[in-house]
């Protein structure tokens, strides 16, 4: 006789979890006291030194399961054992630290019925509400502006789950996300069927801060359509123990080898559903990762760091470096000393200014 399988759930909400005992369990009870039976919770633990596993069993839930690593394998590599893990029809990754907004589940399943058959080639994610260490309300956070402009209002799918929906065809805002080298969606919120997933290769590819952002454009290369809530359905913990913090511990240097790698080993066949070439994406590096965020860094007062930007950027691609009239700019902003910091800083508020200017017309 064979035997019955079992239904896949709905949704899997994936969870990565290293030393996070003193969040794990919040993250956890945010999904699963607002999530229907035919939701589940999987957690992978990378060999955590705190009472994680602890906290983890302590929850007592049936939908929640546990795989612990025998050693760490690194960020990425831990994202790719928790979404082997899944079973469920459509998958979101959750930070261990950060939480899903209560009505979040049952907008989120409104919005794959309002979809009908288009959900099966769907991307979707929400804004973010931004909290502390302690769970206080810090502000929001949208999904970039820059990438969104223009895209589509959705009345009726507006109207079918109770907040503002926009879209746009997934070849264009992959185009235009690997043209400024850019996530469209934030991490904690994008949600995605299990079989764009299998056919977008998962999440390997070695990035070391943002496999999800890479995975990201790997999805809008087989998707149809993205679609974003413009509400705060999820809440982003802002900490000293974050990604961004130890981002800025490394010198952004991981960032930039990530952004660096993409250039090269990113997948020919994403690369042609944009439209774009390798050196358009060496060009995107240099302009957005080496120049812009170095004007930002100058800005900020960190001229180290965009000092070491430069440096990067020409012995990685020196012909476009020496091309690029923003990265003269740089160094010209560099070598006026602290006068330049000042300019820097002008400038940045200028730039806001007149997009803030452009958005509101």
């Amino acid at each position: 006789m064979t035997p019955i399988q079992p239904t896949a759930p709905a949704l899997s909400v994936m969870i990565p979890n290293f030393n996070y005992a003193r969040y794990i369990a919040e993250t956890i009870h945010s999904v699963l006291d607002q999530a229907p039976p035919d939701i589940e919770v999987v957690v992978c633990d990378n060999a955590s030194t705190d009472d994680s596993i602890q906290v983890i069993e302590g929850v007592g839930d049936p939908r929640l399961r546990l795989s612990v690593n025998a050693c760490n394998v690194g960020f990425a590599g831990n994202l790719e054992r928790v979404a082997a893990m899944a079973r469920g029809r459509r998958l979101l990754l959750l930070s261990s630290d950060d939480r899903m907004g209560r009505g979040a589940v049952e907008a989120y399943a409104r919005l794959e019925r309002a979809l009908g058959d288009r959900a099966a080639g769907a991307i979707w994610g929400a804004a973010t509400t931004v909290i502390d260490a302690n769970g206080t309300v810090t502000g929001r956070r949208d999904p970039d502006p820059k990438l969104w402009r223009g895209a589509k209002d959705e009345p009726e799918l507006s109207r079918a789950i109770g907040f503002p929906v926009r879209s746009m065809p997934a070849p264009a805002m992959l185009k235009r996300s690997l043209e400024m080298l850019r996530s469209p969606l934030p991490f904690a919120t994008t949600c995605y069927p299990k079989a764009l997933h299998d056919a977008a290769g998962g999440y390997a590819g070695g990035r070391l801060m943002n496999p999800d952002k890479y995975l990201l454009w790997k999805l809008l290369a087989v998707a149809d359509t993205i679609y974003v809530i413009d509400s705060p359905l999820f809440d982003y913990r802002v900490h000293d123990a974050g990604q961004a913090p130890q981002e800025a511990r490394s010198g952004a240097l991981k960032h930039l080898t990530d952004e660096y790698i993409t250039t090269f080993n990113l997948p020919a066949p994403v690369l042609a559903r944009a439209g774009l070439t390798r050196d358009d994406l060496a060009r995107a590096f240099i302009e957005h990762d080496i120049a812009l965020r170095g004007m930002v860094a100058v800005a900020e007062g960190n001229r180290s760091l965009a000092a070491r930007g430069i440096h990067f950027g020409i012995a990685a691609y020196p012909q476009h470096a020496r091309a690029n009239p923003k990265i003269w700019a740089l160094r010209a902003l560099l070598a006026l000393g602290p006068v330049g910091t000042r300019l820097a800083r002008a400038m940045r508020d200028q730039a806001q200014a007149r997009w803030e200017a452009h958005e509101n017309r």
